[in-house]
This record gives structure tokens, C-alpha cells and sequence, in this order.
């Protein structure tokens, strides 16, 4: 004889199921102008963008084109910052826009043009 209803076995399946995708904050980045640009993205606890220290996660180098939008996620909901190249129209390697920065929270979606 089985001492719990089916809906509760249902319930514990569905629970399991589920993930800790709650934790993750998404950044939604738009490229309304340039035809084709160079992006960084660094996810981080740090209020410094350029530090490589304990509380750094990881870098994420994209091409956008124009229109384009690409989603950046924060496992844990770390601060996500971004740059692009300094002139889009006439690239140099290495020569970057300053840092944008966006603290996300838990589940957070946020959406920013470049």
C-alpha cells in the first residue's frame, strides 16, 4: 500500500527538475548602429572590470552585427561588463571603448544598446 497520493511522486519529480537558473541574471546586449563590432564581456564580482583576481568568473569574446542582440549570463548573478572596439568603423586589436558595467541581481534580465 503506498502511503503517499501520485500527485506528491509527480511533485518531487518536478522539483527535481527544476534548476537553479533563479540564481542566473542575463544581460541582453543590442548593436543598433555598427555594421560589425568586436565585443568583450567579463563576468565578475568585482567593481573592476580589468581585474583578473579571485573574484573574476569569465571572458566572453563576440562579433556583433548590426542588429544583433547577444545574451550574457551571470551564473550567479555576477556583475557583467562589456566594451567594444574604440572605433567600430576601423578596428585595432587591443583598442577598446571604456568598460559599461551592469550589477545584476538573482533572475535579473536586463537589455543595453553597445
Amino acid at each position: 500500500m503506498n502511503r503517499y497520493p501520485a500527485w506528491f511522486s509527480v511533485l518531487l519529480l518536478l522539483s527535481g527538475c527544476s534548476s537553479g537558473s533563479s540564481q542566473t541574471a542575463t544581460l541582453i546586449l543590442d548593436n543598433p548602429t555598427w555594421e560589425r563590432v568586436n565585443v568583450e564581456a567579463v563576468i565578475t564580482n568585482s567593481a573592476d572590470c580589468d581585474n583578473r583576481g579571485k573574484e573574476y568568473v569569465e571572458t566572453k569574446d563576440f562579433v556583433m552585427t548590426k542588429g544583433q542582440t547577444v545574451k550574457v549570463q551571470a551564473p550567479k548573478a555576477e556583475s557583467i561588463c562589456w566594451r567594444h572596439d574604440r572605433n567600430p568603423n576601423n578596428p585595432t586589436p587591443g583598442d577598446w571603448s571604456g568598460w559599461s558595467r551592469a550589477p545584476l541581481a538573482p533572475g535579473q534580465t536586463a537589455e543595453t544598446d553597445l
